[in-house]
């Protein structure tokens, strides 16, 4: 197994660097290049290439490319000016790339909700949990009497990070442990890896597990925390800080996928007969987000929408 992850690993570094060479590339010409640092399931689940065949549909001028990687690493590439505009799924992450003065006029455009995946038998008994933080105690408790190993994404993504979050809740450190295994990959690979592994549990965004499911023989476990909604936004890089980006490609594009048009497209989108994103565009509140900043960018893009595309 450990031969197998060490190629899985390879080969996801590869690619990761193939496509940030790509990224940083000149624009075809004749046209202005959209440079998007996006999180993995948005690539994952094919939802970036139909958002960017509607939007090249409409703006023919302008060709759309990204790097996917985890939240942080592209919030990373979006701090060096790497990046036009960056697509993640982790708040406070977020947040501080806003009040540092990297990004503006972000806006939450889809969420899905996190899930606890494990094997069929569950020997964790993680299905008897009544919280996300009691399934993860159960899971270290297992892990500790080796009936169970955690596969995490270790890579600083949203995915990540959030699981981090949620063993601090569990007051269990996971430095160190040999029943906690990090792949430093995106979610498609570490799912593959922890499919491999046997007891094995993970975190992963609904969207991407949806995806390969058929692919996977690890079954949702618990579901249904508020702890794991799992909001994805769209924030411009500032074009006072970095004045060779194309903000205007970006600005462009985050008003498209607010609009009724893009907004019906991410709540259409399906793979396999299942939906894997729900729109969400000024509703952050019926979620019980309560954000003045983000109502704040909803009036503001509300304005924009008023123009002409």
């Amino acid at each position: 197994m450990d031969r197998r992850l060490l190629v899985v690993v390879a080969l996801a570094l590869i690619v990761a660097a193939s496509a940030l060479y790509v990224l940083q590339q000149g624009q075809p010409r004749g046209k202005a290049t959209l440079r998007i640092a996006t999180t993995t399931s948005l690539d994952a689940t094919g939802l970036l290439d139909a958002l960017k065949r509607e939007f090249e549909s409409m703006y023919p001028d302008i060709n759309v490319t990204w790097v996917a990687v985890g939240t942080g690493q592209a919030i990373e590439i979006a701090k060096r000016g790497d990046a036009d505009l960056v697509l993640t799924h982790d708040r406070p992450l977020e947040d501080q790339f806003i009040i540092e003065g990297y990004g503006l006029h972000a806006a939450s455009f889809a969420y899905n909700d996190f899930a606890v995946l494990g094997p069929s038998d569950d020997p964790a008994g993680v299905r008897g949990a009544k919280s996300v933080v009691e399934a993860f105690r159960l899971i270290a408790e297992a892990g500790k009497q080796g009936k169970a190993v955690f596969v995490s994404r270790g890579d600083r993504s949203g995915t990540h990070l959030k699981e981090l979050r949620i063993w601090k809740k569990a007051g269990v450190d996971v430095a160190g442990q040999p029943w906690y295994k990090e792949t430093g990959q995106g979610m498609s690979q570490t799912l593959m890896v922890a499919d491999q592994l046997k007891n094995a549990y993970t975190l992963s965004d609904r969207s991407t597990y949806t995806a390969f499911k058929d692919k996977l023989s690890l079954k949702v476990v618990f579901e249904g925390d508020p702890e794991l909604l799992n909001i994805y936004r769209a924030t411009l890089v500032n074009k006072t800080r970095f004045p060779w980006v194309n903000y205007d490609a970006a600005y462009k594009f985050v008003k498209f996928i607010v609009s009724p048009k893009g907004q019906a497209l991410i709540g259409n989108y399906s793979k396999g007969g299942a939906k894997l994103f729900v729109a969400c565009f000024g509703n952050l509140a019926k979620l019980g987000v309560n954000d003045p900043y983000e109502e704040q960018q909803v009036a503001w893009w509300r304005e924009q929408l008023q123009e002409d595309p």
